[in-house]
């Protein structure tokens, strides 16, 4: 069941366009990876999808609902969205900063109550943060802020979880307990996940389908032995790789090539 589609969707800040004639169609519970080089729009969307940003061109539906006739309330009831940096302003503790999640459900006076902290706990919890809820936020590694911040976004009780290159500043190891703690949700609670990332081998691993960009264009999109071949990584990032099935997943694996072998293989 298509839950995001977007038709024919253009954006410019400015001169040129920044994103055109964008179509396609999200389905409930998919774990989607936005691909593309610098300045190929992938962010731009993201914050469309958010309703940070509204086309200049086209439409974004969110369950057939048009998004521009939600409300910024409504939305946040339904998607959610982690970045790769988090500033506060206040030395807020854990438990703090996962439940200002609930604010989309709270009334203009009224604060947290029973049932608002029990939610944010399940989701600290299931984000495996619970033991840091009275910790300033300050005295964490980079790896453990992220999953606070999908605790407070999982607190929001969303359907849609985004993704701005949330692993940018962390290590491998902390960027696979990220991705394995996203996937588990995608899977167990068919939370519907949208991720731009820089990374291509790990959009391969956790993604079921890809959105490949270039330019402001969709260049492809599909499952990920049908994006990430060796003439679509040429076309779109310029540059030479070489793309096999990695016998440990099953999953396209890119491999970038040196200039000494581009040469030899131009010959």
């Amino acid at each position: 069941m298509t839950l995001i589609a977007l038709e024919n969707v253009g954006f410019r800040y400015a001169e040129p366009w920044v994103l055109k004639n964008i179509s396609c169609e999200i389905a409930h519970g998919d774990f989607v990876g936005i691909l593309g080089p610098n300045g190929s729009g992938k962010s731009t969307l993201l914050k469309i999808l958010d309703g940070m940003l509204a086309p200049e061109e086209g439409k974004v539906l969110i369950g057939g609902v048009a998004l521009a006739s939600i409300r910024r309330k409504e939305l946040a009831k339904t998607v959610a969205v982690v970045t790769q940096d988090f500033r506060m302003t206040f030395p807020f503790s854990v438990q703090e900063v996962v439940l200002m999640g609930r604010s989309p459900h709270l009334s203009k006076w009224r604060f947290e109550g029973e049932t608002d902290v029990q939610i944010a706990r399940n989701a600290m919890t299931m984000t495996d943060t619970l033991h840091l809820a009275g910790r300033s936020m300050e005295e964490l590694s980079g790896g453990e802020r992220q999953r606070v911040l999908i605790a407070r976004a999982l607190a929001q009780e969303p359907k849609i979880l985004l993704l701005d290159e949330p692993t940018a500043f962390l290590d491998i190891k902390h960027q696979m307990d990220f991705f394995d703690l996203v996937q588990s949700l995608n899977r167990r609670n068919h939370l519907t996940v949208v991720a731009v990332t820089h990374d291509i081998n790990l959009a391969s691993l956790y993604c079921d389908r890809l959105m490949l960009l270039k330019g402001g264009h969709l260049f492809v999109h599909g499952r990920p032995e049908d994006v990430l071949t060796e003439q679509n990584i040429t076309d779109v990032y310029s540059v030479r790789v070489s793309v096999d099935c990695s016998p440990a997943t099953g999953r396209p694996r890119i491999s970038p090539l040196g200039a000494q072998v581009n040469e030899q293989k131009s010959r």
